[in-house]
């Protein structure tokens, strides 16, 4: 969280650092802000990392261990060794005795004239043994079992890339899909002060003609209860827009209350040449859907799709575990030194080295490896099963978001024209009303038609920038 406040504040500092001339925020700063800020896909980010450091691991099993174990043995009593079988009992026992005399001095249960019947293990006297034993073990050969190791921590980490990369798509189109529901939020707060205008400015016309005798009650009691109405849906319309700033600032780690000038995505103006807008309407309906273009899409998205990737390499993961495992009943080859050092006043040398090839053949387990080993290769079958099953998911999502899409491309030309005739509509309507050829309902209901045609018109050129952004998650190159 504190993280996410510094981000807050940095980006407040350089918006004001921009000063009011500066471009407003567009859809890229706020995908740049929300991937850098979103804490669901830092926790990926960071899993991959723990990911890549396993796969870094099972390739160090290929690397030398080298050991050490070092300890100092306090004793109680001093160890003794019997010299019998060692010491002749009767030949040379004088010269024997002298030399021990001399040697060793008298030792315990000595025999007079004779050799010592036992010696210290260690000198004269030592209580304590230290001992330190280094040691060097490199693996020669192992049935692939390393190899395979390597293969399945790769795979996992590869399955897990997808996931961050998964997870950021998603991110990205929540951002996209909150950033379209403010400017959609904004233009119907637009159209609900458009009709408050209009029905305040008929309103008070209607009265001035009831003062005039020139209308009856009822007109400007059905004004007054039109423009009441309208105010309700700008009420409604400013805490829609209020809720859709709070969801746009959630993603980007803001207060909730934040704003900032967003750039529009929509490039298509409201109205127009009624004749050029029907020509383009009738035009554009007409338009088959091209198949082909779906058929590549759904294609492309099999192939690209990170859901599609993570459940191949972790197939991928499974089978490679599954040969690691067979591969523990294989011999294992490995070299092994050592150098053992004994801290005794009697050892020559102390130091004492060791070399050994180290064969470990596992020639029976009752089956409990081989049954692991199919275990695994069931995950990897039913993990195969489930790729198959959601590619299969894939197009079938590809297909609707295109069809969506096209559909809302075709809303657009005819509510365009729609508006272009509401407008029309509204002023002819109007004029007849002031030259008392035409009732106040009838301006009433040509002005709810425009309001329509407005968020009708804004409600497809928004669909079809959000289809757009779907379609894209679908395949999997938003």
């Amino acid at each position: 969280m504190r993280k996410c406040w510094l981000g807050v504040t940095l980006s407040a500092g350089l918006s004001l650092a921009a000063g009011p001339g500066s471009r407003g925020e567009d859809l890229n700063d706020a995908w740049a802000i929300a991937l850098r800020v979103n804490q669901g896909l830092q926790s990926q980010q960071a899993t991959s990392l723990s990911r890549g450091f396993e796969s870094a691991a099972a390739r160090s099993a290929r690397y030398p261990t080298v050991r050490t174990f070092t300890f100092n043995a306090s004793l109680t009593a001093t160890p003794m060794i019997s010299t019998a079988g060692i010491v002749p009992s009767s030949a040379g026992a004088g010269a024997a005795g002298g030399a021990a005399g001399a040697g060793a001095g008298a030792g315990p249960a000595a025999a007079a004239g004779g050799a010592a019947p036992y010696v210290p293990v260690l000198g004269n006297g030592q209580r304590d043994l230290p001992v330190s034993l280094v040691t060097a073990s490199i693996p020669l050969y192992t049935g692939g079992k390393i190899l395979r190791n390597i293969d399945a921590a790769d795979a996992r980490a590869n399955a897990q890339r997808s996931e961050e990369y998964r997870t950021a798509l998603d991110l990205k189109l929540i951002v996209a899909s909150a950033y379209v529901g403010v400017l959609r939020a904004g233009k119907n707060l637009d159209v609900a002060r458009s009709n408050v205008e209009q029905l305040t400015s008929f309103a008070r016309d209607v009265r001035n003609r009831t003062e005039q005798g020139m209308a009856i009650r009822s007109d400007q009691l059905a004004a007054d209860v039109s423009l009441n109405n309208a105010r309700v849906l700008l009420i409604q319309s400013r805490a829609n827009l209020a809720s859709a700033w709070a969801t746009y600032n959630r993603y980007l780690c803001r207060p909730v209350t934040a704003t900032a000038p967003l750039m529009d995505l929509n490039a298509v103006p409201p109205g127009g040449d009624p004749d050029r807008l029907t020509a383009e309407a009738e035009r554009l309906t007409s338009v088959q859907p091209d198949e082909s273009e779906s058929d590549a899409l759904m294609q492309r998205a099999v192939e690209i799709r990170p859901e599609l990737a993570g459940l191949r390499e972790q197939a991928r993961a499974y089978r490679a575990q599954a040969e690691a495992t067979r591969a523990n009943l294989r011999p294992q080859v490995s070299f092994n030194m050592a150098n053992v050092y004994l801290g005794s006043n009697r050892t020559t040398p102390q130091d004492i080295g060791a070399a050994t090839f180290l064969i470990d053949w596992t020639f029976t387990d009752s089956f409990q490896t081989r049954r692991q080993a199919a275990a695994q290769r069931q995950q990897e079958i039913a993990t195969a099963k489930r790729r198959n099953d959601a590619a299969a998911d894939v197009a079938l999502e590809v297909r609707t978001r295109w069809l969506d899409q096209f559909q809302a491309r075709q809303r657009v030309p005819v509510a365009r024209l729609a508006i272009a005739q509401a407008q029309e509509n509204v002023r002819v309507i109007t004029d007849r009303y002031r030259e008392q050829r035409a009732t106040y309902t009838e301006v009433l209901d040509a002005e709810t038609r425009r309001v329509q045609s407005l968020t009708n018109f804004y409600n497809a050129v928004y669909d079809d920038i959000l289809a757009g952004f779907r379609l894209h998650r679908a395949v999997g190159d938003l």
